[in-house]
């Protein structure tokens, strides 16, 4: 984006980057993967040194007489402790994970609220990640509110028997004129909080409130009263101007700011966000946004994300239904494994991620697999989906793999087992365009449906 590099130099230093950040050593490594630490992670007594709260997440092991961690399915950057991180990345080329996470219609991003991290920005902006950009504004809101909102002096005219300030000759003897009665006009510079920082402020408030007006689950509800308090706390700052909200503008912004209000270089850098609708590059570090710390499960964001490339493109046909096994209801397709069941017995879920319906009947039952394509789908794969065709009634079977090599298309058919036919699904999300591979998956996907 233009002037963003104006803004980044301007932001460096100031605000978290510099009071509050922490300086890690990157350790890069990809899901699932064992990474060998560098010894200075392991303590005297043989323990590793490592945050509490992140250590659960994975696995201690060793791993040629050294001692590793196994990644879990987790993506992102994850602190281990003061001084090391590790940045995993996917197993599968994504080429745009922003774009994925912001189609995993439903999917919310852990985040890790007690370590901070810095972001670059994106142009996808994930709905999942507007909440974190939104109470990441009110919380530095807060800590400006407690030390006194920015005023700066401004020009203030006043007309009437008690002047203050300079009077203006020429402008006092044409109000008294046109009232009939001695009146001075007069001139003075009052310090005020109605300029570009506060009013760039109120933009940003005024913008998210209009996103989460109308919104009923608590914790929205909780933002929306919270964001409606920071607009009544900016009452006398008036509208911004297009030229205050230009990047230049908040640049010049923070580079004015007072080293003792280092909250607004925080307030300001995520208003930016919020008013030019940019998201964060979740894998790219940079110097836009200082954030907790995001983790991405790509597992969940690749099923979500599949079923909505689905369920929008297949909605020009009114008989089609894309549903999420995973969930019973609207909109779910969950059913118990034994119909009928034993006495006396549990019955288990079965719970294929997607089930395409037909004026109701199941047609296609697919689960996904956030893996390579492989020549042929898994034995045990293979057994796991021909129980839900069973179940389901669906004759038309489909592993949905993460990744298509060159020159595979995006549905094979692998063969039948007694009478279901069993396909090799594929899509590339490392393509570009990714719409082109979206749209060609569909026509793969509808071109199966009886």
């Amino acid at each position: 984006m233009a002037g963003s590099g104006a803004l980044e130099a301007a932001f460096r230093g100031r605000g978290l980057a510099a009071s509050g950040g922490i300086a890690r050593i990157a350790i890069p490594a990809i899901e699932h993967e064992t990474v060998a630490l560098p010894s200075e992670l392991v303590r005297d007594d043989g323990s590793l040194d490592l945050y509490e709260d992140v250590l659960n997440r994975f696995r201690p092991t060793y791993q040629r007489n050294r001692p590793s961690i196994q990644c879990s399915g987790w993506v992102g950057y994850i602190p281990l402790n003061d001084s090391y991180a590790l940045e995993v990345s996917t197993r599968v080329p994504v080429g745009n994970l922003e774009r994925l996470v912001g189609m995993a219609a439903g999917y919310t991003p852990a985040v890790l609220r007690k370590y901070s991290r810095l972001f670059s920005d994106s142009e996808d902006r994930p709905e999942a990640l507007v909440d974190l950009l939104a109470d990441q504004l009110l919380g530095a809101f807060d800590r400006i509110w407690s030390g006194g909102l920015l005023q700066s002096y401004g020009r203030v005219v006043n007309s009437g028997s008690t002047p203050s300030g300079r009077i203006m000759p020429f402008e006092t003897e044409w109000k008294s004129a046109k009232v009939g009665r001695p009146t001075a006009v007069s001139t003075a510079f009052r310090r005020t909080p109605d300029f570009g920082p506060n009013r760039l402020l109120r933009h940003a408030f005024e913008k998210l409130l209009a996103r989460y007006l109308g919104l009923s689950e608590p914790t929205q509800r909780l933002r929306t009263q919270r964001l409606r308090a920071a607009i009544a706390r900016l009452e006398g700052v008036g509208r911004a101007s297009p030229s205050e909200l230009t990047t230049q503008a908040i640049a010049q912004y923070v580079t004015r700011l007072p080293y003792h209000h280092e909250a607004y270089a925080d307030a300001l850098l995520v208003a930016h966000l919020v008013v030019y609708d940019l998201g964060l590059s979740i894998r790219q570090a940079g110097g836009v946004a200082i954030l907790p710390s995001i983790l991405i499960d790509m597992a969940l964001v690749f099923e979500a994300y599949v079923r909505r490339v689905l369920a929008e493109g297949l909605a020009d046909d009114p008989s089609l239904e894309v549903k999420d096994g995973n969930r019973a209801g609207d909109g779910g397709a969950k059913l118990a494994l034994y119909d009928p069941l034993a006495v006396g017995t549990n019955n288990p879920a079965v719970t294929p991620d997607i089930v395409i319906e037909r004026d109701g009947t199941p047609v296609l039952v697919i689960d996904t697999k956030y893996k390579p394509a492989p020549r042929m789908p898994d034995r045990g794969d293979v057994n796991q989906v021909v129980v839900y065709g069973i179940r389901y009634s669906a004759d038309r079977i489909m592993l949905l793999h993460a990744g298509r090599p060159e020159g595979r298309d995006q549905a094979e058919f692998c063969g039948e087992i007694g009478g279901f036919k069993v396909f090799n699904g594929m899509i590339d999300l490392d393509a570009v365009p990714i719409e082109d591979e979206e749209r060609a998956f569909v026509a793969a996907v509808r071109a199966l449906l009886p």
